[in-house]
């Protein structure tokens, strides 16, 4: 099976509050759920809802009275919790110790307990309450650094010190800034004698590392002779690795001296692979490198020697046995399927680890190979390996299907849970908090209540988990509970037909407008995307269900007449959809209708694929040209996409090809 998207982010409860506060939460308007509860009737939820809403409004412009005849009212609401977190979290400065530790007592274990303890931590942390800090404290759930620094320095003062200074510890040793928090424990450790200099010069290489040349610089300002100097050569190498070619230098025997030399090494293989192989040769005679570090640097090399496309050098590690890593014999296979040398291809297959080698991807390669060398008749070995893919559901299954001629394998199954077992989980408290956060648009405590009611599921739980969010619309939490119980073949929980009257018109705009865009293909990019979580943020300010840049949203909407005012507009299911769609066809444009293109355009950008299809220059068939794309990120991308297609057209009553006929029969 191919793997499933993961690293989206989601947005921040401050950025939501302000979506609904300045665009009345046109994003909760359109989003899932729908108005109806499992636990509490039509008409009375939505009375419950208005009445927190005024509740709300009560606490904000302190009206007493009236909060104390809504919060009567909405006694056995589900929410009912998270009025008393407001009305204390309103005067937490004040810190009313009664108030909150019968909150505490009565949310004890639950998602909007441990929420309101991290704040009373971050109050009584603040103020220098650390006798307070350590009764309050639990460490297994509170894993921010902030707290985890505060509750250091309290050990440091009215707990075990040795304790407190191995926590310090932990905490010094990163290659990025700590936070301000954790500065009063390390002044006292470092006053007690436990920052040593190895502890400084090993945060200095991890700066490094991490790419924070301005911070190893403010720390080697703590560092004394001899680790001064050496700090100051180490940077030199960060900043001019091929200082390294000057021997003599560096060949006096130093622990420190190896680290710098691994260090160089990796950083000179990535402008000169070929320079570094050389130098560790010379090195490697002089020092005694572990195992480890070997393995570690020899694999860096191919990697590089792989990325500078240096055949000899890649070659030379992998004749002499150098090569004993797997990912690195996957990168061998890969440059010689980019220069269609089949035996070569064959060759290093047949030397990756057994486990490796029974992996789908290799399998078909082995297929592959093998019929370009003796031919396409599907008989024997190749035949028996296309047979055994093409049982799978998944972009290789598919393509093993293609090339036996035969339908696609979509293998069905229904997870195995009743209808009283949805039911049962859908009326647990947690799950109806959930819920009506989640309509509230309330939707950072939503997912909070949701990952703590989850967090402890057997699988057959985590099933039924996943119908319930089905059946509420909330999709990503459909397919990320059924990944999390390792039952992968209920297509309708782990592929849903989400939004799917939005995106079926969507197609047909787009059609009418630019050029046809099957709506298959926009589930797939929205599956692939974000698992249709329509307030996903990416570590680049992509946004919403397919997971546009506010730029790229602007400059669409202005072609294609989609409104778009501000980067929360994409927030909302129509919106989103209906741009990204939109965008998703002008790379088809542009690619002359190749949905291979368009999609490693989508996630790479169209200047990259233009680029890589230059030093391709329209010589390698469809499945080579996917497997060489340099980024493995936007290879396993266009594969899932392609394959997502596929499933989602069977999901509407279709049948797909895996590959449109101008597709199957170009060169890229």
């Amino acid at each position: 099976m191919w793997t499933d998207t993961r690293g989206i982010a989601l947005l921040s409860p401050l950025l939501m509050i302000c979506v609904c506060l300045i665009a009345p939460c046109k994003a909760q308007q359109q989003a899932p759920p729908s108005e109806q509860s499992a636990a509490i009737p039509g008409e009375e939820v939505i009375v419950y809802r208005q009445k927190l809403r005024r509740a709300r409004l009560a606490i904000g412009h302190n009206h007493p009275h009236q909060l104390k005849k809504l919060k009567s009212e909405l006694k056995d609401y589900p929410l009912a919790p998270y009025l008393d977190y407001w009305i204390i979290h309103k005067n937490l400065p004040q810190l009313p110790m009664a108030e909150i530790n019968r909150f505490l007592t009565e949310n004890e274990n639950t998602a909007i307990g441990d929420w309101m303890r991290i704040q009373l931590l971050m109050q009584l942390g603040s103020r220098g309450q650390f006798k307070a800090y350590l009764k309050y404290y639990r460490p297994k759930p509170q894993n921010r650094t902030a707290l985890r620094c505060y509750y250091a320095d309290a050990l440091s003062r009215h707990g075990d010190r040795a304790q407190a200074y191995r926590l310090a510890r932990q905490l010094w040793l990163v290659g990025h800034s700590q936070v301000e928090e954790c500065d009063p424990v390390f002044a006292r450790w470092r006053q007690d004698g436990g920052l040593t200099q190895k502890l400084i010069w090993r945060r200095h290489l991890l700066a490094l590392k991490e790419g924070n040349p301005a911070l190893a610089t403010y720390i080697a300002r703590k560092m004394k002779a001899p680790y001064k100097e050496l700090a100051a050569r180490l940077r030199q190498v960060h900043k001019t690795p091929e200082l390294l070619l000057n021997y003599s230098r560096f060949l006096d025997g130093l622990q420190q001296n190896r680290e710098i030399i691994l260090y160089g090494l990796h950083r000179l293989a990535r402008q000169d692979a070929a320079s570094a192989e050389q130098a560790w040769q010379r090195y490697s005679a002089s020092f005694l490198f572990s195992d480890t570090e070997q393995e570690t640097l020899l694999h860096h090399l191919a990697r590089q020697f792989a990325r500078q496309e240096n055949m000899p050098g890649l070659l030379r590690l992998g004749r002499g046995r150098a090569i004993r890593n797997g990912h690195s014999i996957e990168w061998l296979a890969r440059q010689f399927l980019r220069e269609l040398d089949w035996e070569q291809v064959a060759f290093w297959i047949d030397r990756l680890p057994p486990a490796k080698q029974q992996l789908d991807r290799w399998l078909y390669w082995k297929a592959r190979s093998l019929d370009e060398l003796y031919g396409e008749s599907h008989t024997g070995v190749s035949a028996h390996l296309y047979r055994q893919l093409a049982q799978k559901r998944s972009y290789y299954g598919f393509l093993a299907a293609d090339a036996l001629g035969q339908h696609y394998s979509f293998v069905h199954r229904p997870a195995p849970i009743t209808t009283e077992q949805v039911q049962t989980i859908a009326h647990r408290p947690a799950f109806q908090r959930a819920r009506e956060l989640q309509a509230m648009g309330e939707f950072f405590h939503a997912r909070r209540e949701w990952n703590y009611a989850t967090r402890d599921m057997t699988p057959e739980e985590l099933l039924a988990a996943g119908k319930v969010a089905s059946n509420w619309g909330w999709y990503h939490k459909s397919i990320q509970s059924v990944l999390a119980a390792n039952y992968l073949d209920d297509l309708e929980l782990r592929f849903p037909l989400a939004f799917a009257e939005i995106i079926h018109n969507v197609s047909e705009r787009v059609g009418r407008q630019s050029s046809p865009l099957d709506p298959y293909m926009i589930y797939a990019v929205a599956r692939q995307e974000s698992h249709f979580s329509h307030d996903a943020k990416s570590s680049s300010g992509a946004l919403g269900i397919m997971q546009l840049l506010p730029s790229t949203a602007r400059d669409t909407a202005r072609r294609s007449g989609v409104p778009f005012r501000r980067s929360w507009d994409l927030l909302s299911p129509g919106t989103n959809i209906a741009l990204g769609s939109f965008y998703l066809s002008t790379l088809l444009n542009r690619f002359d209708n190749n949905r291979i293109l368009a999609a490693a355009a989508y996630n790479a950008g169209p200047s990259r694929v233009a680029n890589w299809l230059r030093k391709t220059r329209k010589r390698l068939p469809y499945d080579v040209w996917i497997e060489t794309i340099p980024y493995s990120e936007t290879r396993t991308y266009v594969q899932n996409v392609l394959a997502y297609t596929v499933i989602y057209a069977y999901r509407n009553g279709a049948r797909l090809q895996l590959l449109k006929e101008n597709e199957a029969t170009g060169k890229l």
